[in-house]
């Protein structure tokens, strides 16, 4: 009887082991898959970000490009959650969501120098050599953290929830520092 319950257990394991490596062997695949897309999307969009370069500043085009953009959301307890943009043409929205000292939607022009700034930092820090994803399916109530530069062109979008690389959390806290820096309006 004992060596039927063991054979029983071996044989479960083992079923078990097989059906996770096919399970990873997908999701490799469809991450390799979505990177490719990605790749594709950003050299078709490239043209787009060296066109607005030539732009003026204070068009409607060059308005919708994205520079900075930092969120961050809630979880069980007392997480900050809001959204963070920087747009092209100096711009700034923040739209604090919960567990913030500023809620509600609000604007801003934000000094060019400090964006630039900001950005120069981040990829000294070697932000754009970041993992695209830190995260892990086995926890929960972890707030995330979703952070996207544009430099010059070169884009990188970051999502931080579950041991996330030193350098995003300092690339994070750099952008927490210059929103606080921000004189906000409320917007209309």
């Amino acid at each position: 009887m004992r060596n039927i319950t063991y054979a029983i257990i071996l044989v479960t394991v083992l079923f078990s082991f097989g059906c996770k490596s096919k399970k990873q062997q997908g999701v490799a695949n469809e991450i390799e898959i979505v990177k490719k897309t990605n790749e594709q999307k950003s050299k078709k969009e490239s043209s787009k970000y060296a066109a607005a370069e030539s732009k003026d500043m204070e068009s409607p085009e060059f308005a919708e490009l994205i520079l900075v953009s930092l969120s961050k959301t809630s979880c069980f307890g007392a997480c900050p959650s809001f959204n963070f943009t920087v747009f092209a043409n100096g711009t700034a929205q923040y739209d604090g969501l919960s567990n913030v000292a500023r809620l509600g939607k609000y604007k801003a022009k934000i000094n060019k120098e400090d964006v630039n700034q900001l950005l120069n930092e981040a990829s000294a820090v070697g932000y754009f050599s970041l993992k695209d994803k830190y995260d892990s399916e086995f926890v929960s109530d972890v707030p995330s953290a979703t952070t996207y530069l544009n430099l010059e062109g070169k884009e990188k979008k970051v999502i931080c929830r579950y041991e996330c690389d030193d350098r995003i959390k300092k690339v994070n806290k750099m952008i927490e520092v210059l929103i606080e820096k921000i004189k906000w309006k409320l917007a209309e």
